[in-house]
């Protein structure tokens, strides 16, 4: 097994927590938007973080092989 770049693990891991953030936000101020209710935003963001976070333990297994 070869050495590890510090730029690449920095770009790993700055792609994983995009895959993870990203969801999250976007669904917090679109929801936000629509219902103008903190605590919907706040749910429905939670789930979405939720779902994003199972999704980025796939992403960081496919970036750990690679």
């Amino acid at each position: 097994m070869g050495k590890v770049s510090r730029f690449g693990i920095y770009a790993k891991g700055t792609i994983v927590a995009l895959v993870m953030g990203i969801p999250a936000v976007a669904s917090f101020l679109i929801t936000w938007r629509i219902t103008n209710s903190i605590l919907t935003a706040v749910v429905v963001s939670l789930v979405m973080y939720l779902i994003a976070v199972g999704f980025a333990f796939k992403v960081a297994k496919k970036l750990a092989k690679a």
